[in-house]
């Protein structure tokens, strides 16, 4: 917006971000089957990478959820949805926000926006962004989800909140995974927060 003065053409997913520490349960709950934008996939544990994919039935919003560490906040992307547990994005924490008014609606935002943006794409490429094949400058390779995790750091739900268990769902899973898996239990429709290390009774099924 600061660079349009208005919705960035072209383009059709909103970012949105919370704090990871502010997560509650019923974030989740309200998405799920929800008439007006739902929660299609939810992709990380609660206390890692945790990203929520909300769908209109013609827009894609994406959740992120942003962990402070040290002197800065980090929120999770997985690449292709391969089992990597995130290239990390790095924001730096701001000692105070000003506000704006966008469309009729006001809005916190970072009082040197030039500044915050350099530090996000670079020093004055936000101007001129590629629409296309665009690579961040400030992520960076965290570590790798393990067999077990990666089932759990990848759930897909039905427009009626309902945990996927289609061919699509399993292929999803499974394309990245070393066991063969031929459905999806309906324990996966949880969120963990720790790492999972046991595996679940029905991985070596044939």
């Amino acid at each position: 917006w600061y660079r349009h003065c208005g919705f960035i053409p072209y383009t059709q997913d909103v970012d949105v971000g919370l704090f990871a520490e502010e997560y509650n349960e019923n974030i989740r709950k309200s998405f799920l089957g929800n008439p007006i934008v739902y929660l299609w996939g939810a992709l990380g544990l609660v206390n890692d990478s945790l990203e929520f994919r909300l769908f209109t039935g013609h827009y894609t919003f994406d959740l992120f959820w942003s962990y402070r560490e040290n002197d800065h906040r980090w929120c999770g992307y997985q690449v292709n949805r391969v089992k990597y547990k995130h290239v990390s994005r790095f924001l730096p924490l701001l000692p105070k926000l000003c506000s704006c008014d966008l469309f009729g609606y006001r809005f916190s935002i970072p009082c040197s926006p030039v500044d915050y943006l350099n530090n996000e794409y670079g020093y004055d490429l936000w101007k001129n962004p590629l629409e296309k094949n665009y690579k961040w400058i400030n992520i960076k390779y965290q570590s790798t989800w393990n067999d077990i995790s990666w089932m759990y750091a990848t759930r897909l739900y039905t427009s009626e909140g309902k945990l996927r268990q289609d061919k699509y769902a399993i292929n999803l899973i499974t394309k990245h995974f070393n066991y063969s898996l031929k459905r999806i239990p309906s324990y996966l429709n949880v969120l963990p927060n720790e790492p999972i290390t046991l595996p679940p009774v029905f991985i070596g099924e044939t």
